[in-house]
Parts: structure tokens; C-alpha cells; sequence
């Protein structure tokens, strides 16, 4: 970092008296040498804690950015000068104004005006962790108000990714899995035919006929069951994509919006069409995509990009609609469960409402937010009564 632009002859005058008063009296566990004609002091330096760099050039990396901002060599950054600098120099390293106030955060533990070589690595300890966080919070802001962004980032940076975005990626991997498991054959390998339905799998739902009443199972691992690799890459592909940046933000709500989709969905497929095998995360992923399109609509004032966030998914949208009527007129392929589809979404736009967090929830959305929860429960139910009691 350039000194012109970390440090101030003017401002570090201000702060004279306690770079004296520390000279007077040196900090415990550190030692204070003459060692120039100049009459300079140098600081020796405490041992750094455990664990703070990862290696020797790191460490001297940051020992060279200290004496960047320590431009007497006396040891010593007064706190202030260090604050203004690093909230200066916040947009280079791509960081907002309250990631910077984090990080500013207890940099003078001692309170004393004055930031040591060791409160400096806490500094940079600190750095490094938002650096490799850095991805996951830009995936969170696309799905964050921009009046919740500094309560809702410093959530974030509390919670440090451990465990991370679990429930996609966890979810998609089994389905992988259990694809794979179903196509290998011990003595082909790979099934020629990538296609196969496995209808005899105690995981797909099956029609009453041909299965137990109690095997209610269903209703959730049907999702974890895909037609033909290409049903399987779209949805993963779609669900990861759509699901992970909510995940940051919403956590284990949105498996509450994933799962609750895909069964809604199987519910009115088995209820418009009892003789029909439903497979694949479908309706799971359109609940997500519904789950955007709510969580949209409610915080449209306060998001930002909120047209390019529209602009995304109308296309997205449009696209998979299109394809849905394109291979319902076409002859070939296999048979799309659009119901499944169509209830998902349902469910994903009520629940998206209700489950998912609203940070500043205004007096009207209270409203929507008993009305959507109402609907969502009495379509239930209605399902819930017709597959019990068929017409």
C-alpha cells in the first residue's frame, strides 16, 4: 500500500503525546533498543501468537505493511490514522463500509490510541478470513434488501461458513448417487439405456395400486430418483444455482422451501393422476424458484438490482415454460409430471413468504404473511383429504 495514501504527518502529530507516553513506558514483552545515529528507537517485536500467518513470506508481508503505516519506525500506529487509512483503501480491496467497520473492530484492544505489531496481525487474522469468505458473501447479496445489508452481513461474518451451504449440496450429491446406483449393472457397468425408469425402487412414488398405504416415504425420496441423466444434470444444475445463494442467507429454512415444494407437488400429481410413477427434484427446484420470485416481490423497494434480478428470472422462467409446452406437443420423450412442476412453485411462493426471513417485516406484509400461510395449509389439507378419501 502506497504511504501517501496510509499515513499523515498532520494527523500522527495529534497523537505525539501517547507515542511519548508509550516511549516512556514500553508495553510488557516488549524491549525498546537504541539503534541508529539518528537517535531513533526501534521496537523489538513480541512473538507473534500461534496459528496467525501460515508461513514466513506471510508474515513478513505483513510486517512490511506495518511499517508502511509506522512511517517513524517507533512501533506504533495510532488507532485513528490506521481506521481512516484502512476505510480509504476499503473500495480497492472490493470491501463495503460496514466489512471495513468489522474489521476495524477491537483492532485497539488495550484502548490505549495506539495499535502494536501483534493487535495489527489480530487485524490481519481477521482480513484473511473475510478474503475467503469473500465469494460467499457476494452469492448472499444478490438475495439480501439493501436496508438489511449491514445487520444481515455481520451475521454473516459471524458465522464463519462452518458448516457451510450444506443442504444443496448434500441433496445433490445423493441424488448422483442414487442415479448412478441404478444405472450401474455388476457385469455391464453403466446401463446402456440412461433412461431406465427404475419403477421397482422403494424410493420413486408409485401409484396406490402398487404399494402400501404406509409407505408415506415416498413423498420425499421420490426427489432423490431421475429419469435419464439429462433429467438429473438440469435439476442439480438449476437447484445449486437457485438454492445456495438462499442457503447463505436463510440456512435451514430453505430445506424447509426445497422439501415441502417437492412434496406439494407429488401430492397433486397423485391426486390429479393416482396411475402415474413421479420422479426427480422438480418440484423442489421450481419451489426455489417460486421462493425467489416472493422474496422478490416483498422486498422490491429495497433490493438492489432488483431489475436485472427480475430480468433473470423472466428468463429463466420463460425458458423452462417454453420448453414444457414444447415437449407436451411433441410425441417423443418421456412424460413430464407438470402438475409436480406447477405445485411446487405453488408451495415455494407461499412458503417463501412465510419461512423465509423478512429482517424489517412491515404492517402489511404481516398480512400477506397470515394470508399466504392460511392458503398454503387449507391446499394441504385439501390434498391431504383426497388422497385419503379419492373422488
Amino acid at each position: 500500500m502506497p504511504r501517501s495514501s496510509v499515513t499523515s504527518r498532520g494527523v500522527k502529530r495529534r497523537f505525539s503525546q501517547h507515542v511519548v507516553m508509550a516511549h516512556e513506558r514500553p508495553r510488557e514483552g516488549s524491549v525498546r533498543e537504541p539503534v541508529s545515529m539518528s537517535g531513533q528507537l526501534q521496537l523489538k517485536m513480541p512473538p507473534m501468537e500461534p496459528m496467525q500467518c501460515d508461513s514466513l513470506s506471510e508474515c513478513n508481508s505483513w510486517r512490511e505493511l506495518f511499517q508502511n503505516f509506522d512511517y517513524d519506525n517507533d512501533g506504533f500506529i495510532p488507532t485513528n490514522e490506521l481506521k481512516r487509512a484502512v476505510r480509504e483503501s476499503s473500495k480497492t480491496f472490493g470491501l463495503e463500509r460496514h466489512e471495513a467497520d468489522y474489521l476495524l473492530q477491537n483492532v485497539d484492544q488495550n484502548k490505549d490510541y495506539l495499535v502494536d505489531f501483534s493487535e495489527f496481525c489480530f487485524m490481519m487474522v481477521k482480513a484473511k478470513r473475510m478474503r475467503m469468505r469473500h465469494v460467499l458473501f457476494r452469492a448472499a447479496q444478490l438475495v439480501v434488501p439493501k436496508s438489511q445489508r449491514t445487520s444481515k452481513f455481520s451475521y454473516l461474518l459471524q458465522y464463519r461458513c462452518c458448516p457451510p451451504p450444506l443442504i444443496m449440496i448434500m441433496a445433490t450429491i445423493a441424488q448422483i448417487a442414487i442415479y448412478f446406483f441404478y444405472v450401474y449393472h455388476p457385469q455391464r457397468g453403466i446401463a446402456p439405456d440412461w433412461n431406465t425408469v427404475p419403477t421397482k425402487s422403494p424410493l420413486i412414488y408409485a401409484p396406490a395400486a402398487t404399494r402400501h398405504w404406509w409407505e408415506l416415504w415416498r413423498f420425499v425420496t421420490y426427489m432423490f430418483v431421475h429419469i435419464g441423466y439429462s433429467h438429473l444434470i438440469t435439476n442439480c444444475l438449476v437447484q445449486l444455482f437457485l438454492g445456495v445463494p438462499l442457503e447463505l442467507v436463510h440456512q435451514w429454512r430453505l430445506g424447509i422451501v426445497y422439501f415441502a415444494s417437492g412434496i406439494f407437488g407429488c401430492m397433486l400429481m397423485a391426486v390429479t393422476s393416482p396411475t402415474t410413477y413421479v420422479a426427480g427434484s422438480s418440484g423442489g427446484v421450481y419451489g426455489l424458484l417460486a421462493a425467489h420470485v416472493s422474496d422478490l416481490i416483498i422486498n422490491w423497494s429495497e433490493m438492489e438490482f432488483r431489475w436485472i434480478r427480475a430480468g433473470v428470472l423472466f428468463v429463466l422462467i420463460s425458458a423452462d415454460t417454453s420448453l414444457q409446452v414444447y415437449q407436451s406437443l411433441s410425441k417423443d420423450g418421456m412424460k413430464v409430471a407438470y402438475l409436480a412442476h406447477a405445485g411446487g412453485a405453488i408451495a415455494g411462493f407461499l412458503l417463501g413468504i412465510v419461512v423465509l426471513r423478512n429482517l424489517q417485516l412491515k404492517s402489511w406484509e404481516r398480512i400477506v404473511w397470515w394470508v399466504a400461510l392460511t392458503v398454503f395449509l387449507l391446499l394441504t389439507l385439501v390434498l391431504a383429504f383426497l388422497l385419503v378419501v379419492p373422488l
